[in-house]
């Protein structure tokens, strides 16, 4: 056990608001400041992680009696909450998106300018203005549902590009200029699900992750494809925030810390084995890094968010593997744990959030922080 009190660690409170069952995914807007909710009631919201709501009351003890539908996921997973877990404040609601979503939203992303939101919802693809609400584009084409979506950060630094990856096993890539509902590339070398897709910080490349167990490079510069095998399916990556690293979650319980180079020659294989302290198997889970690369955070089936310290890459031989599994165990979800997001913030990395099939959706803080993180 790490005993670092700049590790988002503690729970200082709860982003409340979604109804009917699980909250599927937790992301930060690019400033750092907001943050994005997509939930199975088939609604994206956006709020302050770090403002209480002035308007929130703690439920009295006859609305306490009242089976919720949060209450009710619990009972499906055979978890009961601890009636020694502190009322966490209310974190500030600031809107919420309902407009194109005809199912459960399963995956939101936003633009490097926090102005535009890209959201999914089963094969439909929605491109909604963040500020007005206002639904600006869909698009259509995937044959299954969509695993994930995000903006194209392009070696311009424009992000007018947005990806899908889907159940299908393709990744489709939109222009956003366009007019056109037609996708303007289609990326089909997966074997299986594609479960994660992400640019590199400065270089025309896209990054995949499969179910068939391999991370692909696609470089548009010079037409390049390279592939890693990581030998296990894959539930989704995350590039730390130097992007020399990536960690990809796997099914098989552990995840894997990898460096990522342009050069197909300098890369090495996997340096790092995280795994002791939470337990994957069954759901697809995330991972994502604190953005001072000191800490990958990850969720649970068991409801647990883990922060997982990373080991100095500098003391990597190609054997044995680095398999210390150094961390925080956080207990406050009671279902699985299948979304995180750390503050991509640099002043702002004792900052994390999860979110559960609980219905639940929790801000993490550092002990140093969170005495004081919240604004009235």
């Amino acid at each position: 056990m790490i005993t670092d009190d700049s590790c988002p660690s503690v729970p200082v409170a709860e982003l409340r608001g979604h109804k009917d069952g699980p909250i599927h995914v937790v992301r930060f807007t690019t400033d750092g400041r907001y943050c994005i909710t997509g939930g199975n009631d088939r609604t994206v919201r956006l709020w302050n992680p770090t403002r209480k709501d002035p308007a929130y009351k703690p439920p009295t003890a006859t609305e306490t009696n009242t089976i919720s539908a949060q209450d009710y996921y619990r009972k499906h997973y055979g978890q009961s909450q601890s009636n020694t877990q502190k009322e966490l404040p209310s974190a500030l609601p600031m809107q919420t998106y309902t407009e194109g979503h005809m199912h459960p939203v399963h995956s939101v992303s936003v633009n490097s300018s926090s102005t535009t939101l890209l959201s999914c919802s089963d094969k439909t693809l929605v491109c909604t203005d963040l500020v007005t609400a206002q639904v600006k584009q869909k698009w259509w084409g995937h044959v299954a549902r969509i695993e994930y979506v995000t903006c194209l950060a392009g070696g311009d630094g424009a992000d007018d590009v947005y990806a899908s990856a889907s159940y299908d096993a393709t990744v489709r890539l939109w222009d956003s200029r366009s007019k056109s509902k037609d996708a303007l590339m289609i990326l089909e070398d997966a074997k299986d699900a594609v479960t994660c897709v992400s640019s590199v910080s400065g270089e025309a490349q896209i990054v995949t992750s499969s179910v068939d167990g391999k991370i692909r490079t696609y470089d548009l510069r010079t037409a390049q494809l390279i592939t890693q095998d990581i030998g296990h399916p894959i539930t989704s990556f995350s590039f730390g925030f130097d992007s020399t690293t990536y960690a990809a979650s796997c099914l098989d319980g552990s995840i894997r810390l990898c460096d990522y180079q342009t050069n197909r020659a300098d890369r090495r294989k996997v340096w790092q084995n995280m795994s002791s302290l939470h337990k994957a198997g069954n759901y697809k889970l995330e991972c994502a890094f604190a953005s001072n690369d000191k800490y990958v955070i990850t969720g649970s089936e068991c409801g647990a968010v883990v922060a997982y310290s990373v080991q100095d890459p500098a003391s990597y031989t190609s054997t044995p593997l680095i398999s210390k599994s150094e961390g925080f165990k956080l207990e406050r979800h009671t279902a699985p744990t299948c979304s995180v997001a750390a503050c991509p913030k640099p002043s702002r990395s004792w900052l994390a959030l999860s979110a559960s099939y609980d219905g639940s959706a929790v801000v993490w803080a550092s002990r140093e922080e969170a005495g004081h993180c919240l604004e009235e």
